[in-house]
């Protein structure tokens, strides 16, 4: 083999060890449900597998379900005597999703509330008290339809469903509420416990969304002659949060231009010469090195283009074939409503830029159809936060007159740039 390939093949290699490192981790904690007892093709159709799908590949979500395990180390078939268990401790997680119970309902093993609290609230300790410090989400059991393998869903409402919801609200731990998402749903529990392949994906989806709202994400607000812009940044993307928070703590922004707006589509900041900019001045060109830039973090489908993200500006391919971030400069998505026609000639461009390896999910074309945004830089942008409120402002910004450089005629500031929570 020549040099030439052996030092590409060890580029190539290098790009994907980094793209593994940077993937968000997953592990879904379970009983059958989440191992997918009866699903035809469970490397595809469990809700782990499908939630995988709906994640995208910036996740690595893993199914540490086993079949008929509870939650009690007291109970007929505990939990923590698995294998599943240790590997999922072992994973690392950055977030955990734990749905026991649905076992702890039988006669053999419930016998108070208390004893099921200490087993669940055991094994939730110890994975948020993982190195990782993993987001922790706690599943109310799915309903159960019938007694088969004698399963109580009586007692999974009165005496289980309590038990889990003091204990998120005692460690403040995120809960998401299958049993009621799945209250209507018999007809996709085909034996009245387990859930089929549709049944598997509603509750995936149900989990993506408790993922997507996430009440413990940083905010800036940007405080500006027109208002204010207040901004919440995804933990999903550790690394572009905690720049950005180290940004604001510096002052970057302090005094910056919105130094490039393009109607129906961004406007841009964080050009650190821009403080002290001419008028009419080009500006963009910044004063980083490419050791400031931060490495790419693909969170698409979860978060993806839509009108008000914040997109993380950067060099372009040539120079930057990694795709990594500038540290100082984003942009704020304004964007516009999008028919099929655009979206088809969007993702034309994304094909280009991704080589065919990102596609627009019927969910992302909805909201692009709805609330509009900038289909076209999925794949290739970092996405790390939104604006929360203030997007009046942004609009007010973006309808300045801009001179043939995109730069406002008139010059609109961040007075000042704070973190006003943490």
């Amino acid at each position: 083999m020549k040099r030439t390939n052996l030092i590409l093949f060890a580029f190539l290699f290098s790009l994907i060890a980094i793209a593994q490192s940077q993937k968000i981790r997953v592990a879904c904690v379970g009983n059958s449900i989440t191992w997918g007892h009866g699903i035809q093709d469970r490397s595809k159709n469990t809700y782990p597998a499908q939630l995988q799908q709906l994640l995208g590949t910036g996740f690595d979500v893993r199914n540490f379900g086993n079949n008929g395990k509870c939650a009690q180390d007291e109970a007929d078939d505990p939990y923590t005597k698995t294998q599943e268990y240790a590997d999922a401790l072992a994973f690392m997680p950055d977030i955990v999703i734990i749905k026991l119970g649905t076992n702890d309902s039988k006669p053999q093993n419930w016998k108070d509330a208390k004893r099921f609290k200490r087993g669940l609230e055991k094994i939730a300790v110890s994975f948020s008290k993982l190195a990782s410090h993993p987001r922790m989400i706690i599943a109310l059991p799915a309903t159960a339809f019938s007694r088969a393998w004698a399963i109580n869903d009586s007692v999974i409402s009165a005496g289980i469903i309590p038990a889990v919801k003091q204990i998120a609200a005692r460690h403040k731990w995120q809960l998401v509420d299958l049993h009621t998402t799945t209250a209507s749903l018999s007809r996709l529990f085909p034996d009245g416990i387990h859930p089929n392949e549709e049944g598997a994906g509603i509750i995936a989806k149900t989990i993506r969304d408790a993922i997507r709202e996430d009440a413990n994400r940083p905010q800036v607000t940007f405080y500006t002659e027109l208002g204010n812009i207040v901004v919440e940044l995804f933990n999903e993307t550790p690394l572009h949060r905690d720049n950005f928070l180290r940004q604001v703590k510096a002052k970057t922004f302090d005094g910056v231009l919105w130094h490039r707006v393009i109607k129906n589509f961004i406007i841009q900041t964080g050009d650190r010469l821009s403080k002290n900019a001419k008028p009419g001045q080009m500006l963009g060109e910044g004063d980083e090195k490419p050791s400031d830039w931060i490495p790419a973090e693909f969170r698409a489908p979860l978060y993806f283009h839509q009108r008000g993200m914040l997109n993380a500006a950067r060099e372009g391919d040539e120079t930057n074939p990694e795709q990594k971030s500038s540290s100082t400069q984003f942009t704020i998505v304004t964007g516009a409503v999008m028919d099929d026609a655009k979206l088809d000639r969007a993702q034309q461009r994304i094909d280009e830029w991704t080589k065919g390896m990102f596609k627009l999910s019927p969910e992302m074309r909805e909201t692009y159809k709805t609330i509009g945004g900038a289909a076209h830089l999925d794949g290739s942008y970092t996405v790390f936060g939104r604006v929360v409120s203030g997007m009046d402002v942004v609009e007010k910004i973006e309808r300045a007159t801009t001179d043939q450089n995109d730069r406002p005629i008139h010059d609109f500031r961040i007075k000042k740039a704070k973190i006003t929570k943490k």
